[in-house]
C-alpha cells in the first residue's frame, strides 16, 4: 500500500519567481489532495454551493518540506491548541488546507485556512519565525488548488471571494474582514488572470494554467502489516437503563475504577487505544483519558438509539448534533449496540465533521476498514457483550479473540467499561500477547491511514499537467 502526494523541492524557487510569485512566498513543501470533507466542507460547501454530494468533495492539505518542518520542535505540529482543525493526518509539518468541490468540470474552493499561521501568537516565541517563514502558505494552497485543477481537466476555478466567505464563517470566530480580504481578494488577484463573478472569482483554468508550478509525484509505502484496534465503549450503566436495571446501577458504581484499571494497564504496556465515551460523560472524563495519549470518540450522545426507521423521530434521535454541543473536533463516532440508525447517513456525518465510523462487520458487510463517500467505515469484528449476556467463559472469549486476530490483516475489538469485572483480571496478560501478534493502532491512525491510501495521484494526472509546459 502505499500514499501519494506531490512534492515542491527547494530548487523549484526560480520556476515560482518566473511565474510571478515573490520570493518570500516561496517554501519547499508537499500536498496531498484527499477525497474527504475538509473542516466544516459539507456544512459549508451546502451554504455556498447549493446542493452537493460527499462524493464531490476533496481536501488539499499542504505540508512543510521535512527539512523546514525539523527547524521547529516537533510538538508544534501536534499541538491541539495551534493545529486546531487537526488535519496533520499523522505527518509531521502541516501548514494550510483548503475545501475543494468538483461540480462537472468546474471546482469550487473556500476555506483556505492555515491553523499554524493563524493561531502562532499562542505560542509567542515563535511567532516572528512561523509568520516569515510560512507567508506565503495561501499562495502554495493556491498553486496547489491550479493543479488539481489542471490535473482533472477542470474548466474553471470558482474562489469564494472575501464578503462570501466571510458571510460563512463562524460568527462566534473574532476575525476582522481585512485578513479575508487579503486571503481571498488580493492573493487570488494578485496571481492569476481572474473575472469578478460575485460572490465568487472566476478564473478560465486554461488562460492560468502558464502560472502554474507542477509539483513532482511522490510516494511513500505505507506499512501492511496486521493492525489491531482496541475500542473501549465507556457509556457506566446507560446501555443497561431499561433492561437491566440491577446491572446499570453496579456498572454504574464500578466504572470509575474500571477505568483506572483500563488506563494503568494500558500505560504500563505503552499501549494506545480508542475511548468512544457516551457524550454526556465527555467532560467528565475527557482530561483523564487524553493524558495518556488516548483516542477519544463519541459512542453517542445519551445512549439512546433512535428507533423510528422513517418515522417520527424517537428521544434517541440527533445524537450526531447533541455530540457536537459538547465537543466539535473528536473525529469519530461509534454508534451504539453497532445499530446504524437512520440518522447515520454518511451525509449527516460529513455535515456533522465526523471523519469516522466504527460498527461491527455485520452492520457494515465488510471486515477491513473503507472509504465511502468521504467517511471512513471501521469494522468491528467483536466484543464481550457475550461474557455479560451469555455467560461465556475469559478463556472461551480469549481463544476466539486470538483465533480472530490471528486469521485477519485486520482486527478492531470492542470491550466495556460495565463489563471490566469478565476481563480486567486478565487484561494485561492478554494486552502483552496481542501485541506481539500486529501494530496497535487507534481509529484516529487507522482512517488517517485509508484517507492517505485514497490520496490522489499525481501520476495519474501527470500528461495533463505536462502538457501545459
Amino acid at each position: 500500500m502505499k500514499e501519494s502526494f506531490g512534492v515542491i523541492t527547494a530548487d523549484r524557487c526560480d520556476e515560482f519567481l518566473r511565474k510571478g510569485y515573490r520570493q518570500r512566498w516561496f517554501f519547499p513543501h508537499t500536498v496531498r489532495y484527499l477525497p474527504k470533507c475538509g473542516p466544516d466542507g459539507f456544512r459549508i460547501a451546502r451554504w455556498m454551493c447549493g446542493d452537493v454530494n460527499p462524493d464531490q468533495l476533496w481536501e488539499l492539505v499542504l505540508y512543510a518540506a521535512p527539512s523546514i518542518a525539523a527547524q521547529f520542535p516537533a510538538d508544534l505540529f501536534f499541538d491541539d491548541d495551534i493545529a486546531w482543525h487537526q488535519q496533520q493526518f499523522s505527518r509531521p509539518g502541516q501548514i494550510a488546507t483548503a475545501n475543494l468541490v468538483v461540480r462537472g468540470p468546474e471546482l469550487y474552493t473556500m476555506v483556505h485556512i492555515s491553523d499554524l499561521v493563524q493561531r502562532i501568537p499562542r505560542r509567542r516565541s515563535l511567532k516572528t519565525r512561523v509568520e516569515n517563514r510560512f507567508k506565503g502558505w495561501n499562495h502554495m494552497l493556491l498553486n496547489g488548488i491550479l493543479n488539481f485543477a489542471v490535473g482533472m481537466q477542470m474548466e474553471r476555478i470558482y474562489v469564494a471571494d472575501s464578503d462570501w466567505a466571510l458571510r460563512h464563517t463562524d460568527p462566534d470566530r473574532n476575525v476582522g474582514p481585512e485578513m479575508f480580504r487579503r486571503i481571498y481578494d488580493r492573493n487570488v488577484s494578485e496571481l492569476f488572470d481572474v473575472k469578478s463573478s460575485p460572490p465568487w472569482w472566476s478564473i478560465d483554468v486554461s488562460r492560468n494554467a502558464n502560472r502554474l508550478v507542477v509539483p513532482e509525484p511522490g510516494e511513500e509505502d505505507i506499512a501492511d502489516d496486521r493492525k489491531i484496534c482496541i475500542c473501549h465503549d465507556v457509556e457506566k450503566g446507560m446501555g443497561h437503563t431499561d433492561s437491566d436495571p440491577d446491572f446499570a446501577r453496579k456498572a454504574d458504581s464500578a466504572a470509575p475504577e474500571n477505568l483506572e484499571r483500563m488506563i494503568s494497564i494500558e500505560r504500563q504496556l505503552s499501549v494506545k487505544a480508542t475511548y468512544a465515551v457516551v457524550g454526556t460523560l465527555v467532560p467528565e472524563l475527557r482530561d483523564r483519558i487524553e493524558k495518556d495519549g488516548h483516542c477519544l470518540a463519541f459512542h453517542s450522545y445519551d445512549h439512546r438509539i433512535d428507533s423510528s426507521n422513517g418515522a417520527a423521530p424517537t428521544k434517541g434521535a440527533d445524537q450526531l448534533g447533541r455530540c457536537r454541543t459538547v465537543d466539535y473536533r473528536l473525529k469519530g463516532y461509534r454508534t451504539p449496540q453497532s445499530r446504524i440508525t437512520a440518522e447515520l447517513t454518511d451525509e449527516n456525518l460529513c455535515f456533522h465533521n465526523f471523519e469516522w465510523l466504527a460498527s461491527s462487520t455485520y452492520s457494515f458487510g465488510f471486515d477491513e476498514p473503507r472509504l465511502q463517500n468521504g467517511i471512513v467505515k471501521i469494522p468491528i469484528h467483536f466484543d464481550d457483550f457475550s461474557m455479560y449476556h451469555d455467560g461465556r467463559s475469559y478463556e472461551a472469549w480469549e481463544a476466539e479473540a486470538i483465533a480472530t486476530i490471528e486469521n485477519n490483516r485486520f482486527v478492531a475489538f470492542g470491550l466495556h467499561d460495565c463489563y471490566g469485572e469478565f476481563w480486567l483480571p486478565r487484561y494485561a496478560a492478554f494486552l502483552a500477547t496481542i501485541s506481539r501478534m500486529g501494530r496497535l493502532m487507534t481509529m484516529n491512525q487507522v482512517a488517517d491511514e485509508v484517507f492517505l491510501q485514497n490520496a490522489l495521484s499525481l501520476r495519474e494526472t501527470l500528461p495533463a499537467r505536462r502538457a501545459i509546459d
